[in-house]
């Protein structure tokens, strides 16, 4: 019975890794080409936009919230940057500075909005989806910026040691992302929120600041992430990231995130990013239309959610007998 339990307790924490590794496998029956060195970093580096986004989304799942706005909140950087470095000659440190500076300051206000007038997160992250969406269309007539500095692409398309950059700054998201949630006391404040608010208002959080911090880290990431594909791309297009919120939420809902707060690690937003790569590449190389792609990922985040309810449920009952 305790080995039932312990196999049981396995496939809920790592079940997913076994999905991905069938995933996989089945790829690379149907197309050889799939398990070659170079496809493999091709998915990864495909993997880093939405898991790095994906860190900050996860701490505002984690608090019971959720941030409809991350994609933009891409695209707006990416404007952002190029109109500094290409229209102002601005230095590339400097254009990315401004844009993490300007995104942060929309996070505080989303927060404070969400936190102080305890208006629904999904209206006032929507809402700023499409202020966002029309800065980036408004302040470029809807047209691209190309002719970024060599410099700054490097962060996209440039390798240290044969690793692509894109890899290495994903790994230090992850890192931070680990670091502030569990080696910070700080860490707990967000878990103690999304299991219950009430119970942690009353134990001395500031909730509030707590929440508005939430937001500021999801649209540092958001900026983080938005910079990384600009360096890719190399050109700053105000719907490039359009559907990205929907690809990021999916990402760490499949890994294992709860979508109703209190749960959720950093690896399984890797895991579910990776997942999503993987399934992206794949279908490609198979040549399965884009419309079938957008319909099965919204088939896998429907039967995510779905288990998560049902898993909350389960606790739920359990708790109660107890």
């Amino acid at each position: 019975m305790k080995k039932q339990n312990i196999v049981g307790k396995l496939l809920k924490d790592y079940g997913i890794v076994l999905v991905l590794i069938l995933t996989v496998i089945c790829f690379g029956i149907a197309k050889p080409k799939f398990l070659t060195v170079s496809n493999f970093l091709t998915i990864l580096k495909q993997t880093a936009v939405v898991c790095i986004c994906g860190v900050g989304m996860l701490f505002v799942l984690i608090t019971g919230g959720i941030n409809l706005a991350v994609g933009f909140m891409m695209s707006a950087t990416g404007m952002i940057c190029a109109i500094c470095m290409v229209w102002w000659g601005w230095n590339p440190a400097l254009a990315i500075l401004g844009a993490f500076l300007i995104m942060m300051v929309i996070g505080v206000i989303i927060g404070m909005v969400i936190a102080y007038l305890h208006v629904a997160p999904f209206i006032v992250t929507m809402a700023f989806m499409n202020v966002l969406k029309g800065f980036s269309f408004l302040v470029t007539g809807g047209r691209n910026i190309s002719g970024l500095p060599e410099s700054f692409c490097w962060i996209g398309l440039g390798e240290v040691w044969f690793i692509p950059v894109p890899i290495i700054l994903m790994a230090l998201a992850l890192f931070i992302g680990y670091f502030i949630l569990k080696r910070m006391y700080a860490g707990r404040y967000f878990y103690a929120i999304g299991s219950n608010e009430e119970a942690a208002r009353l134990s001395g959080i500031n909730v509030p600041m707590v929440k508005i911090a939430t937001y500021v880290i999801s649209s540092f990431y958001a900026t983080f992430a938005g910079i990384v594909m600009l360096g890719r791309i190399k050109t700053a297009s105000p719907n490039t990231g359009n559907g990205y919120e929907f690809d990021v939420i999916t990402a760490c809902v499949l890994g294992g995130v709860s979508m109703t707060g209190g749960e959720g690690k950093v690896y399984q937003v890797l895991i579910g990013s990776l997942l999503i790569a993987v399934l992206n590449n794949g279908l490609i190389m198979m040549q399965v239309s884009e419309y079938i792609q957008i319909i099965l990922k919204g088939i896998i985040l429907l039967l995510a959610v779905i288990y998560d309810m049902v898993q909350k449920n389960q606790k739920k009952k359990v708790a109660i007998s107890v």
